[in-house]
C-alpha cells in the first residue's frame, strides 16, 4: 500500500529528554514533521496511505514479547478482515528498539498478521500518537487527525484480571463511527498491556 501521510503540526518528531528509559512518549519537537517512509518486517519500505487510498489508518502497537499483546492477535486479524473492505488501513507496529526485522517477521507469520507490519526502533509513530502501551491501537485520519487512542477492547481490567469476555468493542466502536461519519464516541482509553520502552536518545 503507498501513498504518503502527512501529519499536520500536531504529529512531529519528538525530542527524548530525560534519564534513563521510560513509558511516556516525551514532548513533540516543533521542527521536524513526521513523514518518514518505514522499513516493514520485509525489508521493503512502506509509507502510511494517504486520502486517495483509505477512510481511516489503524496502527496496532504490538510487542512480540508481550503475552497481552499477543493474545490479542486474532481479534486483530479479524477487524482487519472485517474492515478492510471498508478502506481502513490496517498496520502493525513493532515500537521496540531491539527486535531485529527477522524476529519481527517471524512474530508476525506466526500470529498471522496480513496487514503490513512495520518496524518503528526510534518510536517516532508512537511518539506521534503519544502510544504507551502495547497492545495499544491508534485511528488516523487520512489527514492524520488522531482520532481514537486506546484498548482494542475491555477483555483486560488490569494486569492478571482478564474477563472471560469483552463487554466493550472500543476500536470497533471508533470505526463504526468513523465509517458513518460521526464523531468517536469516546476517542482516548485506557489500554492495558506492555509498557513502551522509549529509549534515553536526543534526535540530531
Amino acid at each position: 500500500m503507498t501513498g504518503w501521510l502527512f501529519l499536520g503540526a500536531c504529529w512531529l518528531i519528538p525530542l527524548l529528554v530525560g534519564g534513563g528509559t521510560n513509558s511516556q512518549p516525551p514532548a513533540p519537537r516543533a521542527d521536524k514533521p513526521f513523514r518518514d517512509p518505514f522499513v516493514d518486517v520485509r525489508g521493503d519500505r512502506y509509507t502510511l496511505p494517504g486520502p486517495d487510498d483509505c477512510q481511516a489508518i489503524v496502527l496496532i502497537f504490538v510487542g512480540y514479547d508481550c503475552p497481552i499483546s499477543n493474545s490479542y492477535a486474532p481479534e486483530v486479524v479479524r477487524l482487519c478482515k472485517e474492515y478492510t473492505p471498508h478502506k481502513v488501513a490496517f498496520c502493525v507496529v513493532y515500537a521496540d528498539a531491539d527486535i531485529t526485522p527477522d524476529d519481527a517477521r517471524q512474530h508476525a507469520q506466526e500470529y498471522g498478521y496480513t496487514c503490513p507490519a512495520i518496524l518503528d526502533p526510534q518510536m517516532k509513530l508512537a511518539r506521534a500518537v503519544e502510544a504507551t502501551v502495547k497492545p495499544e491501537a491508534a485511528v488516523l485520519s487520512p489527514h492524520g487527525e488522531l482520532l481514537y487512542r486506546g484498548r482494542i477492547n475491555d477483555l483486560y481490567l488490569d494486569y492478571g484480571k482478564k474477563r472471560p469476555q469483552p463487554t466493550k468493542h472500543d476500536l470497533k466502536e471508533a470505526l463504526n463511527a468513523i465509517l458513518a461519519k460521526k464523531p468517536v464516541p469516546v476517542p482516548r482509553t485506557k489500554a492495558v498491556g506492555c509498557y513502551i520502552d522509549f529509549p534515553d536518545k536526543k534526535e540530531d
